[in-house]
């Protein structure tokens, strides 16, 4: 009677263990953890064996450090900026698939960093590197979009995330790109952990129109999207409900500051202030191309293609003609133009501005407070430069499969 006792205790407590497993993830050793479309790797030794020190050299140095200081609207600023090459971030690897950077969001101490993959496989995912230790970057948490069973996935093509660390929430993290099992665009939203970690397989997913999401930003408690062919800006509340939808052609980008909401779209460029105006700028011809947007005050930095960049003023009820432009890179004798155009741009608080241009490499240049670009330099990184993010302190760039390469500013 003890052992028959003994025996059905012990089956209890098996089918409570399995019914366990089958609710929640599996989790792996090494602390990966397998959801039904991600796994989650916040394996620290494991994650950081993808980042390679380098001894923070070359070093560049850019603008004129006979002057000590420019003066602006926000105060005195420096006039010149020494940019170091501190470590290379490659990219995951699924079952032998290397998946392509595609995007990079700076906020606060860490750099939330996607990836997709070219072609019809869908296959993308997310890194998070924490760069609060100045020529230290760790990589602290990755995920790759994939059900291992139906092998579909999800290309990502952007990222945002609202972070509060004064108020010790959570940070959310919103992506968007496209989802092979939907055959649609998508944007979805993720919590973290309280290590700013990847942990749980649950989020809030809102469907798009089009076919592949192109750009997010959070601000203000709303949720920006854009998706492409098909598609347009979809504004979203903090809860994942649609607050309004505008149709854009080819839509590529969005930013938003206090004073402005602004879309890009292509096939040729268009700026859109939604409701307001419309204005087509030219460039963005490519339809499977990226575009991006960025405000800086109240001008937009348009990355064109092979139009270059341009900046408009978008104060006004409709733009005036460009206020400055700076050129796509010069395409050497014999190469594709289409691998030398201008993919992105990022500007820092400060006004350096960073400049994608593809096989023409990193342009650095500084906007002033009339909106007047001024080219600086090159940086070459041996490498195709697909996407920049930059903030005071870093420059992210994106070069596809070889991943990234994390560079360090120090402003003189």
């Amino acid at each position: 009677m003890k052992q028959l006792l003994i025996f059905c205790i012990t089956m209890f407590l098996i089918g409570i263990g399995c019914k366990k497993i089958d609710d929640q993830a599996i989790s792996k050793p090494s602390d990966k953890i397998v959801f039904p479309n991600m796994l989650i790797n916040n394996n620290l030794n494991s994650l950081n064996a993808r980042i390679s020190l380098t001894d923070n050299t070359p070093a560049y140095i850019f603008g004129d450090t006979s002057k000590k200081t420019m003066k602006s609207s926000k105060g005195t600023l420096s006039s010149s900026v020494t940019i170091n090459l501190i470590a290379l971030l490659s990219p995951p690897v699924y079952n032998g698939e290397v998946l392509q950077a595609s995007h990079v969001r700076i906020v606060d101490h860490y750099a939330y960093v996607t990836y997709n993959t070219q072609g019809p496989r869908y296959l993308g995912g997310v890194d998070i590197v924490d760069i609060s230790s100045p020529y230290n970057p760790e990589l602290v948490s990755s995920v790759v979009f994939i059900n291992q069973e139906t092998n579909k996935g999800k290309d990502v093509s952007s990222v945002d995330v609202k972070y509060s660390p004064s108020t010790q929430s959570n940070t959310f993290l919103w992506i968007t790109g496209a989802d092979e099992t939907r055959d649609s665009a998508f944007v979805e939203r993720y919590e973290l952990n309280s290590s700013n970690q990847f942990e749980s397989g649950q989020s809030v997913n809102f469907s798009l129109k089009g076919y592949v999401g192109t750009d997010v930003r959070f601000y203000n408690d709303k949720v920006y999207v854009t998706s492409g062919t098909g598609g347009g800006l979809t504004i979203l509340d903090s809860q994942m409900k649609e607050v309004s939808f505008m149709n854009i052609e080819n839509a590529r980008s969005v930013d938003v500051n206090k004073d402005f909401e602004i879309a890009l779209g292509g096939n040729p460029g268009h700026l859109y202030n939604p409701g307001i105006w419309d204005k087509e700028i030219g460039g963005a011809n490519d339809p499977d191309a990226k575009s991006i947007l960025r405000l800086y005050n109240k001008f937009a930095l348009v990355a064109l293609g092979e139009e270059g960049l341009k900046c408009y003023d978008v104060s006004s009820n409709m733009p005036s003609a460009v206020i400055s432009a700076l050129p796509g890179p010069t395409v050497p004798e014999g190469e594709s133009p289409l691998d030398y155009v201008t993919n992105g741009v990022s500007v820092s608080d400060n006004g350096w501005v960073y400049i994608a241009n593809g096989a023409g490499g990193l342009d650095i240049a500084k906007i002033d407070t009339d909106g007047q670009l001024t080219w600086m330099g090159n940086v070459n990184l041996e490498s195709s430069v697909n996407f920049v993010e930059a903030s005071a302190d870093y420059v992210f760039v994106a070069r596809g499969v070889l991943g990234l390469k994390i560079l360090k500013v120090t402003e003189n």
